[in-house]
């Protein structure tokens, strides 16, 4: 930004009219100007200057009188000023007593309303054009800049202070002239100092440049300015004339900024380095310590009994309790290492420069020691011990990877032991047991880290080939081990109860992604959720799905439950009891994976069922010389003969499409007609699909005449 651009930026903001007044003496040394104000009457408020001396005019005449007098002399400024009260700058010269003037007028604004017009006037002679150019700057410049809430300054080329605008007693706390004859490097902060030369001597070069840095304000405190700094170079000698520096104080913006870094990079709870920290910390001590050819020891820690503690005492004990453990493990620490919390209970420390595993194993025993006091927690004292495990680099790894996974799987074998212990990584540690322990673990937080995702595969209607619904599929994004499908990590949460939170978290999300869906103007779908066994015999599970249904305002008809044959045999009392339960909710009732497990026409009929779902592996078999077919064809039988809706998943061949319809299938669904889908896919899935429907090939999928 050149410096008549600034300049032209400057006259967008307002001041109070003293400002302008109080530099009118400087003004009138440099030219026979005049700078006066209007109030919003018309009336003259303030003259300065002698410019109409020479006229036998002077201030005393003019205060107080109209510019919309009819024996006003500046009657012909009527229209300009009007406008000029309105809101709007100009400039016109003014022919008075055989002289001719220039005049600038800058309305001055109390929030949105006009409180006076401000006027800065000089005469404009054909002998004085080159004068009248400076001074016409001049006074364009000083008028402006008297009136900007930024802070503007002029240099000497030696970094000399020449000029300083008022703003600088808000801004620095000096008054201007306080300001005049010092050097600019005078005010930086000495971090700052050495930058901030090697800028002002770049700029003698490079005419114009921006820099932000520190400054000492009047009052020893230090704030945060951005320059925007112009060399005035002489046209003849190249030399550099005069610096012109604009700055604003951007302290707020910079505590927010950092606000925000130290957010994205340490733990709010403990202060501590998060997880994103850690990983770059751990980076670099890698490649110091390959540069060194040093070792790096990797601790992650994990605490005893935790869960426990937190369940029993309740989140305000175990944040506590967190908070502690952050502190006894500072006390220990060495320059250079690194302490992070990942989440949770799991903490992580980073020894550089360690000579062998030995230096490691002090460290440990040190941290056993520094946790075998008791902890008061709202008045009760717990006793905390770790689970350690160590690996080190580069003996058990080279990359981060799998050092990560090297102390994760170490800490898993201190917790078999019994805890309160530390545990080296060691190459023969059974990996299949381990990994276990390391699933189970992250399993236990998955939920509360968000990582749980669901997608969504259509089903059709063979019929009308609308789509009907869709089955919502649990899937885990795992931080390392990427996106996980329910066989890899379901039987983990069924063994340890953990599949009861998660099927919550499915049921309920499902619903409310089927009435985003609605509210967005999307046909209504019904969404099939599965239940496991445990949840589905979980105290009050009917009230759980009607506490849902009600908090996500999802009419039940759009809900389905899918359930297994296998469970519903166990108890048929207690499931015909649930299942009628659920039925009188409203909720669609379908039996998944039918023909796999104890398939009875006797249960069938018992239970206020809606659906049978055909498995897969008999709708594979279609196609080949196996019974698939006719199992099919007994099953599709079998749901008309109850008034039962069919659905057949994993289809995924035309011919399989074909067969099904012509034996009376229901609904489909599986990877010929789509993939799973996250959310947002499935809008877009059906508004191009035309609202809701699939489009087939006649020929192909949709015969005049049905296969028989």
């Amino acid at each position: 930004m050149d410096v008549n651009s600034a300049f032209q930026t400057l006259t967008q903001a307002g001041s109070a009219p003293s400002l302008l007044r109080s530099n009118s003496t400087y003004l009138h040394q440099q030219a026979p100007i005049a700078l006066f104000t209007i109030n919003p009457d018309g009336y003259f408020t303030s003259f300065e200057g002698e410019v109409f001396s020479q006229f036998n005019l002077h201030k005393e005449g003019i205060i107080g009188t109209s510019i919309f007098a009819e024996n006003s002399l500046f009657l012909p400024l009527s229209n300009i000023i009007k406008n000029a009260l309105n809101g709007e700058r100009a400039s016109t010269n003014l022919a008075l007593f055989n002289a001719n003037f220039l005049l600038w007028f800058s309305p001055q604004f109390i929030g949105d309303v006009v409180s006076e017009v401000s006027v800065a006037c000089i005469e404009n002679t054909k002998n004085e054009k080159t004068a009248l150019s400076l001074r016409e700057k001049e006074a364009q410049y000083l008028l402006l800049a008297e009136h900007t809430t930024d802070l503007i300054t002029k240099y000497s080329s030696d970094g000399v202070c020449t000029y300083a605008s008022p703003t600088a007693a808000k801004i620095l706390g000096y008054h201007p002239e306080e300001l005049l004859g010092k050097t600019v490097f005078h005010f930086f902060h000495p971090e700052d100092l050495k930058s901030k030369r090697r800028f002002f001597t770049k700029l003698l070069d490079k005419p114009k440049d921006s820099i932000c840095y520190r400054v000492r304000r009047k009052d020893d405190t230090y704030i945060w300015l951005e320059t925007t700094s112009k060399a005035v170079i002489d046209g003849d000698s190249g030399e550099t004339l005069e610096i012109i520096a604009v700055s604003r104080d951007i302290t707020e913006r910079k505590e927010t900024e950092e606000r925000l870094l130290y957010l994205a990079n340490y733990d709010s709870l403990t202060g501590l380095p998060n997880r994103a920290l850690f990983r770059d910390r751990l980076r670099r001590s890698v490649a110091r310590a390959q540069r060194n050819e040093t070792k790096v020891a990797l601790f992650f820690i994990d605490l005893d009994r935790f869960k426990t503690i937190n369940d029993s005492l309740g989140h305000h004990a175990g944040d506590q309790l967190l908070r502690s453990v952050s502190r006894r493990l500072k006390q220990y620490a060495r320059k250079g290492d690194t302490i992070a919390r990942l989440g949770g209970d799991e903490f992580t420390i980073i020894l550089e420069g360690i000579k062998d595993p030995e230096d490691a194993s002090i460290v440990a025993e040190k941290i056993l020691e520094l946790m075998e006091p008791s902890f008061k927690l709202d008045g009760h004292q717990i006793v905390v011990s770790p689970s350690i495990g160590i690996t080190i680099f580069p003996d058990d790894a080279d990359d981060m990877r799998s050092l990560l996974k090297n102390a994760d799987t170490a800490m898993y074998r201190s917790k078999d032991r019994g805890g309160n212990c530390f545990q080296f990584y060691t190459s023969d540690m059974n990996a299949k047991a381990y990994e276990y322990l390391v699933l189970e673990h992250d399993l236990r937080h998955a939920l509360e880290r968000e990582e749980f995702r669901l997608y969504f595969q259509p089903q059709i209607d063979l019929h009308t080939q609308n789509i009907i619904g869709v089955e919502a599929l649990l899937r885990w994004q795992h931080p390392e081990r990427g996106l996980l499908n329910p066989e890899e990590f379901i039987p983990f949460a069924e063994e340890t109860g953990l599949v009861e939170p998660i099927g919550q978290w499915v049921l309920k999300n499902a619903c409310e992604q089927a009435k985003r869906w609605q509210n967005t103007g999307l046909p209504a779908v019904r969404v099939a959720v599965n239940l496991s066994m445990r949840q589905f015999v979980a105290e009050n599970f009917v009230g759980q799905v009607a506490s849902i249904l009600e908090d996500t305002n999802l009419p039940a008809q759009y809900l389905e439950l899918e359930l297994t044959e296998r469970f519903l045999a166990r108890d048929v009392n207690q499931a015909e009891e649930i299942l009628r339960d659920l039925h009188g909710l409203g909720v669609q009732l379908s039996i998944d994976d039918f023909g796999t497990g104890y398939s009875s026409l006797s249960y069938l009929k018992r239970y206020p069922l809606n659906t049978l779902k055909i498995d897969k592996s008999f709708v594979r078999d279609i196609s080949t010389e196996n019974d698939g077919g006719i199992i099919v064809e007994a099953i599709i039988a079998m749901g008309q003969s109850l008034k039962l809706n069919v659905i057949a998943e994993g289809v995924e061949t035309d011919e399989q499409t074909c067969f099904l319809r012509g034996r009376g299938c229901d609904w489909v669904q599986g990877y010929l007609f789509s993939v799973p889908l996250c959310a947002n896919e499935i809008v877009l899935w059906l508004q191009k699909n035309n609202a809701n429907q699939v489009q087939f090939e006649q020929s192909a999928l949709w015969p005049e005449t049905a296969l028989v």
